[in-house]
């Protein structure tokens, strides 16, 4: 089974099984995961077969997205502005899309490791005090922090073949709990 490491310094942590949506077969919580707000708008915006098995993960609990104050004023300030524009009703429609899934950390005043645009650097600081197993972004200032920080980091594309590698194969949202379509006509 593939795993994603706790940490640098302790040992993996594998990925939850088909089926257990809030724990995986030994009873521990799925990876706490910070998902830079690019990745989510591309997750709840534009769609697309990378975007709908991220929502899928997520809304069945083979990751744990971590969310702080920071990134979360961050992602709705996005929302809001050109050229998205999304009226206060859209936005609260998406955002119900991603927040009853994640975790919220409350992120202490600390010290910045490295040089980094404020956006980057609240994903981090997020990583660090949420004890993150990953943090998925697009960002190249990121990806090249990878040996540098305490956790993984990894594009969305890695990470989503990480998760399939694991078996996710969530049911469409309309026959949740059925084995297949044809279960949902007997």
């Amino acid at each position: 089974m593939p795993t994603l490491p706790r940490t640098r310094s302790a040992s993996p942590l594998p990925l939850p099984a088909v089926g257990t949506a809030a724990l995986d077969q030994e009873g521990r919580p799925p990876p706490r995961v910070v998902l830079d707000n690019t990745v989510v708008l591309s997750a709840l915006v534009f769609g697309g077969p990378m975007a709908t098995r991220l929502r899928r993960a997520w809304r069945n609990g083979f990751c744990r997205p971590m969310v702080c104050h920071d990134t979360l004023v961050d992602l709705t300030r996005q929302l809001g502005q050109a050229p998205l524009a999304f009226s206060v009703a859209e936005q609260q429609q998406m955002l119900g899309e991603y927040l009853p899934y994640v975790l919220k950390v409350r992120v202490p005043l600390a010290a910045t490791p490295g040089k980094l645009e404020p956006a980057g650097l609240a994903f981090v600081k997020l990583g660090m005090a949420g004890k993150a197993h990953v943090l998925v972004t697009s960002d190249p200032s990121l990806l090249a922090m990878q040996a540098s920080l305490p956790f993984e980091v990894m594009a969305q594309e890695p990470f989503l073949n990480l998760l399939r590698a694991s078996a996710i194969e969530p049911v469409p949202l309309r026959y949740r709990g059925l084995a297949t379509p044809l279960d949902r006509l007997r």
